[in-house]
C-alpha cells in the first residue's frame, strides 16, 4: 500500500509551499495551488519540482522586457528637457527685455551676446537641476522598494515608518509620475500649499 504522507516544496514561481504527496512518482505533474503554475515532481536526493510549462514565464518575460522598454523610453523622455533650447531662450529674451525697459540698455550685439551667455547658463543649469531632481526622485523609489540602502541617519526613522505603513498591505507599488501626467495629483498638491501659505 502506498504512502499517504505529503512533503512540502516551495512553488519555483510564487515559493509558496506546495504539498507534494508521497505516491506522486518521479515526472508526475502538479499544480502550484497558489498561481496555478505547473510543476514537474523530481525525486532524487532530495524532492524538487521544476516548471513543468514554461509558456507562462516566456509571456512574463515578454511583458517585463515591454515593461523595461516603456520605462526606459519614459525616463530618457523624463530626463530630456528643452534646456539649452526653449527655457534659456525664454530666460534670455526675458533678460534682454528687463536690460532694455529698466535698464535702458541699447539694442545692439555686446546686448545679444550677453543674452546668448545668459541662455546658454541658464540652459546648463536648469538643465543639471532636471537631472538631479530626477534622480533623487528615482533614488527615493529605490530605497522604498529596498533596492537601495538609506545612508543619511535623519532619513533611516521616516524610511522606516514608511517601510511599516506599507507592510499593512499584501500589496503594493510605487514610481515616479511626472506632474503633467498626473493633473489631479497636482491640483491636490498646490490646493494644499495654498491652504498652508494663507
Amino acid at each position: 500500500m502506498p504512502s499517504t504522507d505529503t512533503q512540502g516544496v516551495p512553488c519555483s514561481n510564487c515559493r509558496s509551499e506546495i504539498a507534494v504527496p508521497a505516491q506522486y512518482a518521479h515526472g508526475d505533474h502538479i499544480k502550484c495551488g497558489s498561481c496555478g503554475m505547473k510543476h514537474k515532481v523530481v525525486r532524487g536526493d532530495r524532492l524538487r519540482l521544476v516548471v513543468a510549462d514554461a509558456a507562462p514565464l516566456r509571456e512574463a518575460l515578454a511583458q517585463n522586457e515591454q515593461l523595461i522598454t516603456r520605462l526606459e523610453g519614459e525616463l530618457s523622455h523624463a530626463r530630456g528637457s528643452f534646456g539649452l533650447g526653449a527655457n534659456g531662450v525664454g530666460i534670455a529674451v526675458i533678460f534682454a527685455l528687463y536690460q532694455v525697459a529698466v535698464k535702458e540698455a541699447t539694442l545692439g550685439k555686446a546686448l545679444l551676446m550677453e543674452a546668448i551667455g545668459v541662455a546658454v547658463v541658464s540652459g546648463i543649469i536648469m538643465e543639471a537641476a532636471n537631472y538631479l531632481f530626477l534622480a533623487k526622485r528615482h533614488l527615493i523609489i529605490k530605497q522604498v522598494k529596498g533596492e537601495y540602502r538609506v545612508k543619511d541617519a535623519g532619513l533611516q526613522p521616516l524610511h522606516a515608518e514608511v517601510k511599516a505603513a506599507l507592510a499593512g498591505f499584501d500589496r503594493w507599488s510605487i514610481r515616479h509620475v511626472r506632474r503633467e501626467q498626473n493633473d489631479a495629483a497636482d491640483r491636490l498638491v498646490n490646493e494644499t500649499l495654498d491652504e498652508a501659505a494663507g
